[in-house]
């Protein structure tokens, strides 16, 4: 699956940057992650940065970055909804960075979030990915407060 439509072939830069990086910088991988998570580049360079970084870094897609005022653990793909990250969130969706489905607890926060803020892109790619997975209109209905019958 590939949400925003990426050209498969502009990965390699983006692997070889994050290679140099390692290798020749001895940067962490994961203090990587977050300034993609952070990033305000191109949707492509987050979106790549964040599956290499992934796939061969094996940095965990379903990381703890932060805590929320209460105290709770606030994901990856919560805090890229908050930041408005669309390439680290299409990223994240296609690395399957939540617990259970669409209609569940993990993903409809990242919806609230994104909906919260009116984040028309990154609710459409949620909304994209419910869609994939045959389940958009339970994911509607749930994010809507409608019980299914």
């Amino acid at each position: 699956m590939n949400l925003m439509n990426f050209d498969e072939k502009n990965r390699d830069s983006f692997s070889n940057i994050v290679k140099t990086l390692v290798n020749r910088h001895q940067t962490d991988p994961k203090e990587m992650f977050m300034h993609v998570l952070e990033s305000e580049a191109e949707p492509e360079m987050n979106y790549w940065m964040t599956r290499v970084l992934v796939q061969e870094y094996f940095v965990s897609a379903h990381l703890v970055v932060a805590k929320d005022a209460a105290g709770e653990p606030v994901k990856a793909l919560q805090a890229a909804c908050l930041l408005q990250n669309v390439g680290m969130v299409a990223a994240l969706l296609e690395l399957g960075s939540f617990k259970g489905a669409v209609t569940e607890q993990e993903y409809q926060l990242a919806a609230r979030i994104a909906s919260k803020h009116e984040d028309q892109a990154v609710l459409g790619l949620l909304m994209k990915y419910a869609q994939e997975k045959s389940l958009l209109e339970p994911f509607m209905r749930k994010l809507q407060g409608e019980t299914l019958q």
